[in-house]
């Protein structure tokens, strides 16, 4: 894969491999766990938005920065960062468009790893 192309993808695959000691049934285990675990905090961070608990909304997004960063999913993880800092801020409109974003970022990891299979 050209670098060109790598930098497009929802997943940076040579520094997860790196970070797993390069095992791709590992990584590809760790992915499928991220899948369910971003599910169900999106699904509390729709609700914190709603109710606009800020609190939740910044640890929310800190935690999905973190799990982002730990797979080298750079677009999920700059997403999430805007997410915590909309929570920090308690501006609940970077919160909404932060959340568009991580939709976005969610879907086209998706796609991408589908389409991998």
């Amino acid at each position: 894969m050209n670098e060109e192309t790598q930098q497009n993808l929802p997943i940076d695959y040579p520094s997860a491999l790196a970070r797993i000691g390069n095992d791709e049934s590992f990584l590809k285990e760790l992915l499928e766990l991220y899948l369910t675990d971003f599910e169900a905090k999106h699904t509390d961070l729709k609700t914190a938005i709603e109710v606009m608990d800020f609190t939740s909304i910044q640890e929310l997004g800190h935690s999905l920065k973190g799990s982002s960063a730990n797979l080298s999913l750079t677009f999920l993880q700059e997403a999430s960062f805007e997410m915590e800092l909309a929570g920090r801020d308690r501006d609940i409109d970077k919160a909404k468009k932060a959340h568009l974003a991580l939709q976005q970022e969610f879907e086209s990891l998706k796609t991408h790893l589908a389409a991998k299979n």
